[in-house]
């Protein structure tokens, strides 16, 4: 074969502002503990609501204003009582925001005002003061409903490792030496794990704005004297962040082990290296268990005394030994905590497949081998579907969905190839500067070496070749994929139109420059919408079950393409594209020819009926770099 790719135009690039702060983390497993304290007599005081319901809350950016109540809600209310205001006082946002920003000491400020959130939000929204930049930033999709996670920040894989006590001689098993954590901070070092502060990570769940390549949150929880005398110093050390889960009457020294101190607990929340949140107060065992005037108390007072000792905010709930239902979810969420943290024994996840900000799963601290490596930010944030970014390294991922598999490759400048004849695609692409592909568009089957494709097609390395006029007719309204240097569009074919460079170039002003273009099978998800049934029409098998061949622009304005490893449906898998963070998919040529390439090497198990056509992927020259500070910096 001769035919060679020719290196396609390199895209304008979409500068997309990270996120904030920090180096390095951590993962290992622990088994749940059994304790009991006696209960809180104190009466529930100050209540910290939102001014909104929880579902509203957060959609104008991550921190509204909060309002102090001068009484908690009464027991007798029910749950959904708990998600309404309860009292008229507004405080501003500010005041939250102003401490919010966690950030190695060595490097950063101790403050940011109005708060790296704050200045996020504008970002977000597209409200940043533009006066001293000489571009606007970049538009970003809107903050995901609170508390739901951004469907772009699910496909992460964030772990959250859970420490307890710290100390020289072990007393059970899932106690750690300070021998041993240094250990663990030196291999998430080594390996290139970036612990991040909780700040950064509800930035992320909120906008699917990515966290650094592998990240990791250390969580420390219950306040032993061990994370003052050992793990705070460590902390320095490697300037990694933390989060501190406090129950209050743990400060009182009075149990078997060893506690902070709230001199102690006050130094260490003035680092920008920790965050403290609220663990309860008597740290019950089974908070579904208490009555309401109980459950308020552990909730609300526990941050109420945190708040008024260390003269911080506190915005993380973690519930003791992870025990939660939907009636303590609620009361945790009208007290105005931003985020919560759980844990289960039998079911430790990630992050991104927690429920949601109040149910986020953590690993226990023996786990952090096996886990930490499997670490990923995320791809790039949302856009708006006007905006494409072709400048991000191209990275292959597996996802298994609804019980079907399938592999993506992101990333990239995307293009076709036309062949001389038909190849496995690792042969087709030999010697090109391709990286990834993906078989293409439908072909002319009556010749076994043919190279004829049904409807029209365009690619850089073999020019415009019409389609057969009667084959054209049956493709009316199925999408016509277009490439140029800097964006893709999926139309409706119009064959009286669309059959002519001329009528192709014509579509748009920017088409004018149009690379590539060939009709797909069908629309998977369209306008960020999953495809109902209807829409397929006389496609010959739409909804058998069969392997799969597809490709798209993902809600980062990436191209993606990917096959299922698991026969399925095209409804099906429009929902599961969808859910994977699609904003447009069209399907290809599937079933016996469905194939992908990565890096010279066929991803699929079978041998696939050889093809002329792909959809490829070229590295991008300088792709942007992961984030790995704030903005701000």
């Amino acid at each position: 074969m001769t035919s060679r790719l020719p290196k396609l135009p390199h895209p304008t690039l979409f500068l997309i502002t990270a996120l904030p702060v920090v180096i390095a983390a951590l993962s290992f497993s622990w088994y749940q503990r059994s304790r009991s304290f006696q209960e809180a007599k104190s009466t529930p005081t100050p209540v910290v609501s939102t001014t909104q319901s929880p579902e509203a809350l957060l959609s104008q950016g991550f921190l509204s204003l909060q309002k102090y109540c001068e009484s908690p809600p009464s027991p007798s209310e029910n749950t959904q009582a708990l998600l309404t205001p309860h009292c008229p006082n507004w405080v501003p946002g500010e005041r939250i925001l102003e401490t919010s920003f966690q950030k190695p000491e060595a490097t950063v400020p101790e403050k940011k005002s109005p708060g790296w959130l704050q200045s996020l939000n504008h970002i977000i929204t597209g409200n940043a003061n533009t006066q001293e930049q000489n571009t606007p930033p970049p538009k970003l999709q809107s903050v995901t409903p609170f508390p739901e996670l951004n469907r772009q920040a699910r496909l992460a894989r964030v772990p959250i490792f859970m420490y307890h006590d710290i100390l020289p001689q072990k007393q059970v098993f899932f106690d750690v030496t300070p021998e041993e954590l240094e250990a663990h901070f030196q291999q998430l070092q080594k390996e290139g794990v970036t612990p991040v502060s909780p700040d950064w990570l509800l930035a992320h769940l909120r906008t699917g704005a990515p966290l650094p390549a592998k990240p990791v949150l250390l969580s420390f929880d219950d306040g032993y004297g061990g994370h003052y005398e050992y793990v705070y110093p460590l902390l320095k050390k490697y300037s990694f962040p933390a989060i501190f889960s406090v129950y209050v009457k743990k400060m009182e020294g009075k149990t078997a082990r060893s506690s902070l101190t709230w001199e102690q607990l006050r130094e260490m929340a003035a680092s920008p290296l920790v965050t403290i949140a609220s663990h309860s107060v008597n740290h019950p065992r089974d908070l579904r268990q208490l009555s309401e005037e109980e459950l308020s108390s552990e909730v609300i007072d526990s941050k109420r005394i945190l708040q008024e000792r260390l003269g911080i905010p506190i915005n993380y709930f973690t519930y003791p030994e992870g025990k939660l239902d939907e009636r303590v979810r609620a009361r945790v969420i009208a007290a105005g905590y931003q985020m919560a943290f759980s844990m289960d024994d039998v079911d430790e996840k990630f992050v991104g497949d927690s429920p949601d900000l109040f149910t986020l799963g953590r690993f226990g601290q023996s786990r952090l081998g096996e886990i930490a490596p499997l670490a990923w930010g995320g791809y790039p944030a949302p856009v708006d579907r006007t905006n494409f970014n072709f400048n991000v390294d191209i990275e292959k991922r597996e996802y298994k969905v609804n019980n079907t598999e399938l592999i993506l490759i992101g990333g990239g400048i995307p293009g076709t190839f036309h062949a001389d004849s038909r190849y496995q695609l690792p042969d087709m692409l030999k010697d090109t500067q391709v990286v990834a592909a993906v078989d293409g568009g439908f072909f002319s089957l009556k010749y076994l070496d043919s190279n004829t494709m049904i409807g029209p097609v365009l690619s850089g390395n073999r020019g415009f070749i019409p389609g057969n006029a009667s084959e054209n007719l049956k493709l009316r309204d199925r999408p016509l994929v277009l490439i140029n240097p800097h964006s893709v569009s999926f139309i409706p074919f119009v064959p009286e139109t669309h059959n002519t460079l001329e009528g192709i170039q014509a579509t748009s002003p920017e088409n004018k420059g149009v690379t590539d273009a060939f009709v797909g099978a069908a629309w998977l998800v369209r306008n960020n919408t999953p495809r109902p049934a209807a829409d397929f029409g006389n496609l010959y098998d739409y909804d058998a079950a069969r392997h799969r061949a597809f490709w798209g622009i993902n809600l980062a304005g990436m191209p993606v393409i990917g096959v299922t490893k698991t026969p399925v449906g095209s409804v099906s898998l429009g929902e599961i594209l969808y859910q994977l963070g699609f904003r447009d998919a069209v399907m290809l040529d599937s079933g016996a020819s469905t194939s992908l390439s990565y890096r010279g090497k066929s991803l699929v198990a079978y041998t696939p009926r050889p093809v002329p056509h792909a959809v490829v992927l070229v590295a991008p020259q300088n792709p942007q770099p992961v984030p790995t500070q704030s903005p701000n910096n």
